[in-house]
């Protein structure tokens, strides 16, 4: 898959992780899904996605805290990152958007949509 745009799915619920690697795959993408978030920045320097999707409701790390610390540091901050929640509230969006995200999409989603957004992070 060298053609394939790598993506990194941050994600902590197995359907979920099940449901948008496959998008992803049916998006032309190469998937790679990390159940833990406490990885992500070692993964993130290893894997160097094209981008990377982050829940926000995380078991460990918020994934505020995972946006923002991959926006504040040099070799990751490039990475455009998506911020995917089932929170939909303006203040929701707000917060995502000044941790860094670039994206914020809401849980659930339409496989159109999400793929579209996909393609303008990665453009």
């Amino acid at each position: 898959m060298p053609n394939r745009k790598r993506i990194m799915l941050v994600e902590d619920t197995a359907s979920h992780r099940k449901l948008y690697s496959s998008w992803l795959r049916i998006g032309g993408y190469d998937p790679h899904v990390l159940a833990d978030e406490r990885t992500v920045h070692q993964m993130a320097e290893e894997v160097r996605p094209a981008a990377i999707i982050v829940d926000i409701r995380l078991p460990n790390v918020s994934g505020l805290d995972v946006i923002e610390g991959l926006k504040t540091d040099e070799r990751t901050r490039a990475i455009p990152v998506m911020a995917l929640t089932v929170l939909d509230s303006a203040t929701d969006r707000h917060a995502c958007l000044a941790a860094g995200a670039d994206v914020f999409v809401t849980k659930p989603d339409r496989i159109a949509t999400f793929l579209d957004r996909i393609a303008d992070l990665v453009a």
